[in-house]
């Protein structure tokens, strides 16, 4: 462990959070294996106009804690600069030899909700959600434009002369960083990049604080390659000296979008669940958890393959040459997708945290409303839940649960949102369920027997003002 602790030491988390104190109890879970190949109703979700670029537009209320002490990212090659701003403490590479290891979208017709009138005035409504920050192979491969891969270091090169022109009207903003959309043009073809950059050095912070705050989501987020995963691409300095990240462009919006335009069919809605699973199967199979799963950090490309982005929560919860699974600590994410353990102050297997939020998210696909505001029992619809589950006369599943469609899902989700950590489903078993196997996601099939309306409609929106410009 005394190569993992030097590693863990050299990073921090990208929010202003400090470290917390080091160690946790190894879970009791078994460690995820790697991917299978097969791969009460309450708020209502309205709110801000959707984000068309897939990018988050706003930051509500958020919650910062301590990163645990296995966050540490996964060994990554750093661009130069940084290397020399982090000095003897950089993170080493591990031998050669070590092994691998593995609230509103509202509905489309507003008076036929699916809670009673009297009730949309008193729930929460499912709005954008900034997030609370904590301080291997794919079976698929990326299929990001121009299959690029992570080459920070590799060019000495300005962020315009590599990536292009940024646009000066932000397509996003957060806490600690704004996205601009990158074009670049390599003879007659234009390719498009989403760059985030970071905020300024705080004067109280040392430029090597800053610079390791800043790699830690980096190097985890570049070593990840998978078709459901936003692939990133780099870390390099603008002209003006601000650090950025490059990443692939989402251009068929985010998950939140899609929600809140309607018309998803249950074939869609279905496709977005499977394909969330896969892409956190795939993290999980590279001990990594995301603990901010949410549908503003979903995104679709123009072909309707849909993307999990923005790893400022995420951690390592097993190196790669680790067999044990680590316990996290810190309080991370966003209320309504928080899974209730994370409340406690306790340590925790982020890996559950996960399938928690995956199993909010469906809800909301369903429903296009939350569950809860909070899975605290301080929230009425919360408890009312809690009390459902733990009631042994309870036949059928809550009744929160019990409306969800088809019928098939039902156990599945309420193994996804059981409230005792102990008793829920890992990541494995929500693939080898029976109503998962036989969902066909659409980048499966030679011709797909549904399209992914949001995304489909800003592609061809797109292509228009593309052929406009040709003719121009």
């Amino acid at each position: 462990m005394s190569t993992a602790s030097s590693y863990n030491a050299s990073l921090h988390s990208i929010s202003p959070s400090e470290d917390s104190p080091p160690g946790s109890a190894p879970s009791t879970r078994p460690p995820t294996a790697p991917p299978s190949r097969v791969a009460s109703r309450a708020p209502s979700m309205s709110g801000d106009r959707p984000d068309t670029n897939g990018i988050r537009t706003q930051a509500p209320k958020t919650v910062t804690a301590p990163k645990p002490h296995h966050s540490a990212a996964l060994p990554h090659k750093i661009p130069a600069a940084v290397q020399k701003a982090l000095g003897a403490s950089a993170p080493s590479t591990p031998e050669p030899g070590a092994k691998k290891r593995p609230p509103s979208v509202k509905s489309e017709n507003e008076d036929k909700g699916f809670f009673r009138n009297a009730l949309h005035s008193a729930t929460p409504k499912i709005t954008r959600k900034s997030s609370q920050r904590s301080t291997g192979g794919s079976s698929r491969k990326s299929d990001s434009d121009g299959g690029a891969r992570s080459v920070a270091g590799d060019s000495v090169q300005s962020l315009s002369q590599k990536y292009g022109i940024c646009e000066r009207v932000a397509i996003g903003k957060g806490a600690t960083s704004v996205v601009r959309l990158a074009h670049k043009w390599d003879r007659n073809d234009e390719k498009l990049y989403a760059v985030k950059e970071f905020r300024k050095r705080r004067k109280n912070e040392t430029e090597k604080e800053y610079v390791k705050k800043l790699t830690a989501e980096f190097c985890i987020s570049s070593t990840l390659h998978h078709i459901n995963i936003v692939e990133t691409v780099d870390l390099v300095q603008d002209e003006s000296q601000k650090w950025c990240e490059v990443m692939e462009f989402c251009g068929g919006g985010d998950l939140y979008a899609a929600i809140k335009k309607g018309h998803m069919s249950p074939g869609e809605i279905e496709c977005c669940f499977k394909q969330i699973l896969t892409g956190v199967s795939y993290l999980h199979s590279q001990g990594v958890a995301h603990r901010d799963l949410k549908p503003e950090n979903i995104f679709f490309n123009y072909n309707g393959h849909l993307k999990i982005g923005d790893y400022g929560a995420s951690t390592v919860y097993r190196l790669p040459w680790e067999a044990t699974v680590h316990m996290s600590t810190g309080l991370c994410g966003s209320e309504p997708y928080i899974a209730p353990e994370q409340f406690l102050g306790k340590p925790y297997d982020a890996r559950l945290v996960d399938i928690w939020a995956i199993g909010v998210v469906y809800y909301c696909l369903h429903f296009q409303e939350l569950p809860w505001r909070v899975a605290q029992l301080s929230d009425p619809l919360y408890q009312a839940y809690v009390s459902a589950c733990a009631n042994p006369a309870q036949t059928a599943c809550p009744p929160t649960i019990n409306h969800l469609s088809p019928r098939s899902c039902r156990p599945l989700i309420r193994r996804m949102l059981e409230p005792d950590p102990k008793k829920r489903a890992l990541i494995d078993e929500c693939l080898q369920h029976a109503w998962t196997k036989e969902i066909v996601m659409c980048y499966e099939q030679p011709t797909p027997t549904h399209i992914h309306v949001n995304a489909d409609s800003l592609a061809k929106d797109m292509k228009a003002k593309a052929d406009r410009e040709r003719e121009s």
